[in-house]
């Protein structure tokens, strides 16, 4: 053995010996020849033999058939050495080659000459030439048109608005405006008045021919002076935005409706203080219809959240199909023109019809103008859509269109309709802060380790809307994942999870839903002998939230049918005592008016309470979010631009931020500009889903736990949708009691609390909205500050 192992190493170190030399003799080979090379290229005067043309060939064809022989065995790795080297010898070759087609091409044509003939022969011959040929063609003729006239100036006028767009400064612009690529600064600001100009001239002309919609909002704005005087101090501005919007036709699914198609004849007269119509229970109450329709959106939205939370089931992805619909607005694109913005303050009767009149005003309407437009929606938050409703009452015996508010069919916002149920859920269960008793949203809160918030009905300030948003979307995923632990009869979720069948899953989301997430589950839970608090209030959590969710769903995909389903369950659930009883009220006397118009005014009211700017699928959203983009868009131009600000410059501004905002963005794809700033991205919630998870699964917060230690400090929190349906039945056991007179005091708050602002980082959670460019949009305005033209 020790002999043959000796033998095969001899026998592998003669066969390296040998590898060796022959590398060692190939290497010498090459710089031999490299030498060679070296020799035939340099000039004679340093010793060379000054060879410059292979093309002339050798004398001798023994030489000359060795020498092709190598060009063609070796003549595509030369090309590709030669091209890599000299990127210019490829476009010389090119271009000297299609030359000489292009010769013989010419003498041929001039024998029969047509320029069409030659454009198109060219064309197809000599791509390159061509090619070359047309770019300076083009920029020899827009050189000759900006040298013969000074209003050739497009292209100039484009960049400058991209650059005040983009930040740049005077200087920078001044610069490039004697360079030729930009007009001046105050040129720039003169295309911008002129923008403005036209935009209020297209929604004038748009609303002459087609039917639209208007909506509104309130605008409060800091006002800081430089130096404070007697009459001159820092102050709070309040005025309004305004939108129009044409409208959207849902029988020849047009996205322009013509004049007269909803004749003012078709809105009931009000001959009352207060709204009067006749209803019925299924106007306004769930029907047996919406328990079935919300029972499979629920089902469906358990298996949506399972599939997203459990990793194990994503083979199982595909088989989810779309969620039930029940009326569904046609997919299309919709239209918006920002009106200016008016010094006008709505919150007041008064304040409210100059809003109106001012609005009519802006789009060039008379009273004649709204009777031939027809009905015009009017939308806003509560408080708008109050104001309204008392305007409509004080004028009703005004007969004209406009002073009697005969031509408005006013609607509430759902974006500030669904802040409020958010309100409800996380309000009802908050919990006890700083409780060491698990279950409730703020141990939910307090275990993810996300930042402390005030919540809860004795709260005096409004929860922020999105970071409940995002805990109630956790909070329902850990649920359902949890759901699925107890439900699926496996020791391993995962293990479970990744061999699951459609028909094992489908079976598991069902009887996690009955078991967790359905009034019938609480009463059984409830007529237990010994009652669970805990996993009580789990139960009545987990139907609340989920109910949120599907709202939010419904506005997004623009099921505006589920949407109006999730208004009736929250109808009855707001009317609770010390909840929501204000948009209680809006929900139902909204739903008992649409109930009582005719078919074709009540098709035309829910397919256009929702708008779609990009018509994609699943980009839907409320029209008063629309209005809320702008005015936070507003406040910010108004913030950046100085102590020079006013209302006349915000007002010509305010027409043209989108159009402003969008072209910078076109500009940067156009030229391909890489965008440096940095993206918003949503940051992956797997682990905070997790997390909550286990932690359900610790304290068994989903199971029946009898005997339970921490129920004994646990308060029950409120079956909301038994307590609304029957608040209003109960008898009244007060007594009137003299006391005669009594001192003047402040009483028990109010518990809905719907005066919420809405906040920059609530608008962000609408992942259209480029908020990206909001530092360069801030720069635009904080270059214009201290110039104006006029």
């Amino acid at each position: 053995m020790e002999k043959m192992r000796s033998k095969e190493m001899k026998r592998a170190a003669l066969e390296a010996s040998r590898k060796a030399n022959k590398d060692a003799e190939r290497a010498q080979r090459k710089l031999q020849a490299y030498k060679y090379i070296e020799a035939l290229t340099k000039p004679s005067s340093e010793g060379g033999f000054d060879f410059d043309n292979i093309s002339e060939g050798p004398s001798d064809q023994h030489i000359e058939s060795r020498l092709t022989k190598f060009i063609r065995k070796h003549g595509t790795a030369l090309t590709d050495f030669i091209w890599k080297r000299a990127p210019e010898v490829k476009e010389e070759a090119i271009a000297k080659a299609e030359g000489r087609i292009l010769q013989e091409l010419l003498t041929q044509l001039f024998r029969t000459f047509t320029l069409a003939g030659l454009i198109a022969e060219i064309k197809d011959t000599t791509p390159f030439l061509w090619k070359i040929l047309l770019d300076v063609l083009v920029t020899v003729c827009a050189m000759y048109a900006v040298l013969r006239s000074q209003r050739a100036n497009e292209f100039q006028a484009i960049i400058g608005m991209f650059l005040i767009g983009s930040g740049a400064s005077k200087r920078e612009m001044e610069v490039l405006h004697h360079a030729g690529i930009s007009l001046s600064y105050p040129a720039v600001i003169r295309h911008m008045r002129l923008l403005s100009e036209e935009a209020k001239q297209t929604y004038k002309d748009l609303i002459k021919e087609w039917m639209c919609s208007v909506v509104w909002d309130n605008l409060c704005i800091q006002f800081r002076v430089e130096a404070q005087r007697l009459n001159s101090s820092d102050h709070f501005d309040n005025g309004t935005t305004a939108t129009c919007i044409p409208l959207f036709d849902p029988y020849t699914l047009s996205t322009r409706t013509p004049h007269g198609t909803l004749a003012l004849s078709l809105k009931p007269p009000r001959e009352t203080t207060n709204p009067i119509f006749e209803w019925s229970d299924e106007d306004v109450l769930p029907s047996s219809e919406d328990i079935r329709v919300l029972t499979l959106c629920s089902k469906w939205q358990i298996k949506r959240l399972a599939l997203e939370s459990i990793p194990g089931l994503a083979h199982l992805k595909p088989m989810l199909g779309p969620c039930p619909e029940v009326k569904k607005i046609p997919l299309h694109k919709t239209e918006q023109y920002p009106l200016p913005a008016m010094k006008e303050e709505e919150n007041s009767i008064d304040g409210t019809i100059q809003v109106f009149h001012s609005i009519l005003r802006n789009l060039g309407v008379s009273n004649e103008d709204l009777e031939a437009h027809g009905l015009m929606f009017t939308d806003g938050d509560l408080l708008t859509d109050s104001l309204v409703d008392k305007v409509e009452s004080a004028r009703r015996n005004n007969p004209l269109p406009i002073n009697g508010m005969k031509g408005n069919v006013r609607r509430f916002g759902i974006f500030h309709a669904k802040m409020a149920g958010s309100r409800l859920v996380v309000n009802e269960h908050w919990g006890q802060p700083e409780s060491k008793e698990p279950g409730g949203l703020w141990w939910e809160n307090n275990k993810l380790g996300r930042k402390k918030m005030t919540a809860g009905w004795q709260s005096k300030k409004a929860a922020p809307w999105k970071p409940t948003h995002e805990l109630l979307h956790i909070s329902l995923a850990a649920h359902i994942q949890d759901g699925f632990r107890i439900t699926c009869g496996k020791e391993s979720l995962d293990m479970w999870a990744r061999s699951a069948s459609e028909d094992d899953f489908n079976c598991c989301a069902s009887k996690v839903y009955d078991r967790l997430f359905t009034t019938a589950a609480y009463d059984d839970a409830s007529e237990k002998d010994y009652r669970d608090t805990i996993y009580e209030n789990n139960i009545l959590q987990n139907r609340d939230t989920l109910l949120y969710v599907k709202i939010v769903d419904a506005i997004k995909t623009g099921d505006i049918g589920r949407v109006v389903n999730v208004f009736r369950m929250w109808m009855v659930m707001m009317r609770s005592k010390k909840t929501m009883p204000k948009y209680a009220d809006a929900i139902f006397e909204t739903l008992g008016r649409v109930s009582a118009y005719p078919e074709i005014l009540r098709e035309f009211f829910l397919h256009n309470w929702l708008v779609n700017l990009t018509g994609k699928v699943n980009r839907w959203k409320e029209v008063d979010l629309l209005q809320e983009h702008q005015n936070f868009w507003a406040k910010i131009i108004y913030t950046a631009k100085g102590s020079n600000r006013n209302w006349e410059w915000l007002a010509m501004i305010t027409p043209i931020i989108f159009i402003l905002r969008n072209a910078m963005r076109v500009v940067q794809t156009e030229f391909q500009i890489v965008d440096l700033s940095g993206k918003h991205t949503v940051p992956d919630k797997t682990n905070e889903i997790s997390t909550l998870a286990m932690a359900l699964a610790d304290e068994k917060i989903q199971t029946y736990v009898v005997q339970r230690p921490s129920n004994e400090y646990k308060k029950p929190v409120r079956d909301l949708f038994e307590e609304g349906a029957f608040s209003i039945f109960k008898h009244d056991n007060r007594i009137i009691e003299n006391l005669g007179f009594v001192e003047p005091e402040i009483g028990e708050a109010e518990a809905d609390v719907e005066d919420y602002e809405v906040t920059p980082d609530d608008l962000a959670v609408d992942n259209e909205e480029p908020y990206d460019d909001l530092e360069n949009i801030t720069q635009l305005i904080e270059q214009i500050d201290t110039y104006d033209d006029e």
